[in-house]
């Protein structure tokens, strides 16, 4: 078994990347990176190639990894907050309680890598790529999750709590006992995904895709859903009190025991009296006609208004 030493890599981490370059090449050549405890601040590490490399403990503070391949490579308990991550490459990486908190990863790529217990505060994830990415309880509050890939993705019970995550991709992805609270989500595609029991209450989703979601078990109080498109989404017993539901689309959602108490439905679009019937309305809802609630079968309440 390779053991790792511990000491200050300043002056010899050219070295260490050179041999391990060779290493990847050819495995009889070389030595293959393993770093532990060791403090690589304020480094100039860009476009290094340091595939299947292993870092334990290892702090990257302030450093210059721009293109830096970490594919395939172990990452525990390292600390690489305020690093520059841009293009950086973390596909099929196993990434384990590590630090990148403030840190410059757009265009980065996560693919089919595992992440746990890792933290993501206010990071700079733009355009980032997380397709069959494996992500659990991790944080990404106040993050930049801008147009962001999450295709086919695995998410259980991390945060993205004041996050912005405009344009962002999550169909076909599974995510459940995740926070959105208080994020900015507009025109995210969740499209085909298994969203169970995530928190989106006063999340910001205008013009975001739900079609055919399962959002069982999901809160959406007081969240934005204007123009929102949630056709053949799974909507039963969903919490959308107070939710803004302008405009939107739910032609063929299930929507039994779904909670539209205080919602406004002001010109939502291609409901059906049966589904309206199911769901749970009040007199302080809005109805898509504009007339307040509750619905009343045989009212026509449920013919929108243009808006």
């Amino acid at each position: 078994m390779e053991t790792a030493t511990s000491y200050d890599y300043s002056g010899s981490i050219g070295e260490i990347v050179r041999l391990h370059g060779q290493w990847i090449e050819d495995e009889s050549r070389g030595r293959r990176c393993i770093l532990e405890n060791a403090a690589l601040n304020e480094l100039n590490l860009s476009d290094a190639d340091l595939a299947r490399a292993i870092l334990r403990g290892v702090t990257c503070i302030d450093a210059e990894l721009s293109s830096i391949k970490l594919n395939r490579a172990t990452l525990d308990i390292s600390d690489f907050s305020r690093a520059l991550l841009s293009l950086a490459d973390f596909s099929e990486a196993q990434i384990s309680d590590c630090q990148f908190a403030c840190s410059w990863l757009s265009e980065s790529a996560f693919s089919d890598a595992e992440i746990r217990g890792t933290i993501f505060w206010k990071a700079n994830l733009q355009s980032a790529r997380f397709q069959g990415a494996l992500i659990e309880a991790c944080k990404f509050p106040g993050a930049a999750l801008n147009a962001a890939s999450f295709h086919h993705a695995r998410i259980s019970a991390s945060d993205f709590a004041e996050s912005e995550f405009i344009g962002a991709q999550f169909a076909h992805a599974r995510m459940q006992d995740c926070r959105f609270l208080g994020a900015n989500g507009a025109d995210a595609n969740f499209s085909s995904s298994s969203v169970k029991s995530c928190d989106f209450s006063r999340t910001d989703l205008a013009g975001a895709k739900f079609h055919r979601t399962d959002l069982n078990g999901s809160q959406f109080e007081r969240a934005r859903l204007r123009h929102a498109d949630l056709r053949e989404a799974q909507l039963g017993g969903v919490n959308l009190s107070r939710a803004e539901l302008v405009g939107a689309r739910l032609g063929s959602a299930v929507m039994f025991a779904a909670d539209l108490r205080g919602a406004n439905l002001t010109g939502a679009r291609e409901l059906t009296a049966q589904q309206l019937a199911q769901a749970r309305t009040d007199e302080s809802t809005l109805l898509p006609n504009g007339s307040p609630g509750p619905y009343r079968r045989n009212s026509g309440a449920e013919r929108p208004v243009a808006v």
